[in-house]
């Protein structure tokens, strides 16, 4: 510090040695007390009377104080002109501590000081910023009365993170609590953090969430995957860092079809996607016989988490069901795909509220490749136990699509009443699984149930519709 201050000391002295002061003008002019200082000049001065002053014209900064943030290894330069700088000195202080008098850095030996010099002044140009050159930077005019500007600067330091723990992998048990965080090791100012997951949505359904961590209490299989954390502060690109999450569970099975309909002599093939962690082994079976592959007639491949059994003739040998056993050390699971020869389930294409009162007309489409012969037809009211049944011919439409469909009147049925109807469709391996229950309502009913209102009281105006419909379905009757 001594050395400092005395390096500072010579250069001012050196500085003002070879400056003069100026005198003032000997026109009238009035002077405000800010813009001048009278300086009493010696005794017996040449060309001067004892007493009289030297009026100095006061300088005024024309540069004003900066507030800055600065990237780290960028380039700070802090400005500072006055409107004449003739017989005065401009000083930089950081601090406490002298940087530059003059037109001289106070320590040369740093090679990313340097002043630039301007018109009634100069700027400090720091180059290749660092954290330790945050601080206020005073710029000031040597006067009798010194004045000054400061210049305040922040320096931005690009963000790093790392992963918690270090080697970015967490492993947890499906049903457990999990915490996911990183460590901002470096950064300022402080930055924000974001997370996301690669390639996918988070698990909550999100593109990304905000936050120091991530916090689950019951994780699933679905938690599973890369996590990345993201911290910006607005230094260029944010940093990042991978955290995997292994949520380990018994095996989840999921499959494409559950039913496959085929032709003799085509080729198919039964496809089981398996979820699990720790890996699963996978085997196969054929109505409860299991598949290996030296099994004929039968290719089994993996790719990933998707399994394949192939059948590649199928031959009414091949027909059966087909089932997928997934399982590891903490359990087990398993699907079943029927192949069968039989036709597709039918798909009824009917409107549900019915326009007569005793019949109703029933449409539907069934695809089969070997030809459908006919159909069956079973329906009931809600409240019966038995179906009734009725057989009809199949029409073909397309035999490309291998489409078929059918139509058949339900006759003698009670009006404003709801029913239950299902389809089977014939061919030469039989016939097939029935479709889904189709509801429908003969006039007067709405196969739709509607919600109970309110307190679950009947409406005024519903007793006079159903003395209406009444009154209606006695009249048709009596016709």
């Amino acid at each position: 510090m001594a050395k400092s201050t005395a390096v500072v000391l010579a250069l001012l002295f050196t500085v003002a040695s070879i400056q003069a002061l100026p005198y003032g003008d000997d026109n009238n002019d009035i002077y405000s007390n800010d813009d001048y200082e009278d300086v009493a000049a010696p005794a017996n001065s040449d060309g001067m009377e004892d007493g009289e002053s030297v009026i100095i014209k006061m300088p005024h900064f024309v540069t004003s104080g900066q507030n800055m943030l600065v990237n780290e290894g960028s380039t700070i330069k802090l400005p500072c002109q006055v409107n004449k700088l003739e017989g005065f000195v401009l000083l930089w202080k950081k601090g406490d501590d002298f940087v530059a008098v003059g037109d001289r850095i106070v320590n040369p030996s740093d090679p990313r000081l340097q002043l630039v010099k301007e018109t009634n002044g100069n700027t400090l140009v720091i180059s290749l910023a660092e954290e330790e050159d945050a601080g206020e930077y005073v710029c000031q005019v040597s006067t009798y009365k010194p004045i000054d500007i400061t210049h305040s600067v922040k320096i931005r330091v690009k963000p790093e993170v790392r992963p918690v723990p270090d080697n970015g992998i967490i492993v947890a048990t499906s049903g457990s609590s999990v915490e996911l965080n990183c460590e901002v090791t470096r950064g300022s100012p402080a930055p924000e953090m974001t997370w996301h997951r690669k390639e996918r949505k988070m698990p909550t359904g999100e593109e990304s969430i905000r936050g120091i961590s991530l916090a689950y209490k019951a994780v699933t299989r679905h938690h599973s995957g890369i996590y990345i954390c993201q911290a910006d502060n607005g230094f260029g690109e944010p940093s990042v860092a991978n955290l995997k999450l292994d949520v380990q569970h018994k095996p989840e099975i999921e499959q494409e079809e559950t039913f496959i309909h085929t032709g003799e002599g085509d080729q198919t093939e039964v496809i089981c996607i398996v979820h699990s962690s720790p890996k699963a082994t996978v085997s196969w079976y054929k109505d409860g016989e299991p598949l290996t592959q030296e099994s004929l007639d039968f290719l089994i491949n993996q790719r990933g988490n998707r399994h394949t059994l192939t059948i590649p003739g199928v031959d009414s040998s091949k027909f059966g069901k087909y089932a997928c056993r997934a399982e590891n050390g903490l359990g087990e699971d398993q699907k079943t795909t029927e192949v069968s020869g039989k036709a597709e389930a039918a798909q009824i294409k009917s409107d549900p509220k019915g326009g007569e009162y005793d019949r109703f007309t029933l449409d539907w489409t069934a695809r089969s490749v070997s030809p459908i012969s006919n159909f069956k037809i079973e329906y009931k009211t809600n409240s019966d136990n038995v179906w009734k049944s009725s057989e009809v011919e199949a029409f073909n439409l397309s035999q490309e699509d291998n489409i078929y469909t059918g139509t058949h009147m339900i006759a003698s049925l009670t009006p404003a009443t709801v029913y239950l109807a299902k389809v089977s469709s014939k061919n030469v391996y039989g016939y097939s699984s029935p479709s889904q229950a189709f509801k429908f309502a003969t006039r007067g009913a709405d196969p739709v149930q509607k919600p109970i209102t309110g307190s679950g009281a009947v409406p005024h105006n519903h007793f006079v519709s159903v003395t209406f419909c009444s009154s209606l379905v006695a009249l048709y009757l009596l016709h």
